[in-house]
C-alpha cells in the first residue's frame, strides 16, 4: 500500500514538474541577448584599463636561498655502516636459530 502511494506520489510530482517546464515560452530567447549587447557591456568594463601591461614585483616573492650541502657520511662510511649492521643481523639470527634448536631438542627429550 505504502509503495502505489509513494508511486502515485511520484507520478504526480512528475507530471506537474513536466507542465510547469512546458509553460515556459523558449521561441523569442535568442531576441533578448545580442552579440552586441554583449560587447558594449565589455567594451565599458575595460575603457580604465591601461594599454600596457606593468610588472608587479610583490605577485613573484624571491626565490629561497639553496640550502647549504650537509656534510654527511661519506660513500664508505655509509657501506662500512652497512656492513656492520648485515653482520649483527646475521648474529641476531644464528643466536634466534640456536634458541630455535635448543627448545626443539628439549621438545624431543620430553616426549
Amino acid at each position: 500500500m505504502k509503495f502505489t502511494t509513494r508511486m502515485g506520489l511520484a507520478g504526480v510530482l512528475g507530471a506537474s514538474a513536466l507542465a510547469l517546464a512546458a509553460c515556459g515560452d523558449s521561441n523569442d530567447a535568442s531576441d533578448e541577448v545580442v552579440a552586441e549587447d554583449v560587447e558594449v557591456v565589455a567594451d565599458d568594463a575595460m575603457s580604465g584599463v591601461a594599454d600596457e601591461p606593468i610588472e608587479d614585483d610583490s605577485a613573484m616573492p624571491e626565490a629561497p636561498p639553496p640550502a647549504p650541502a650537509s656534510e654527511g657520511p661519506t660513500a664508505e662510511e655509509r657501506a662500512e655502516a652497512d656492513r656492520e649492521k648485515m653482520q649483527s643481523d646475521a648474529e641476531a639470527a644464528e643466536a634466534a636459530a640456536a634458541d630455535i634448536q635448543a627448545e626443539l631438542q628439549n621438545m624431543q627429550t620430553e616426549n
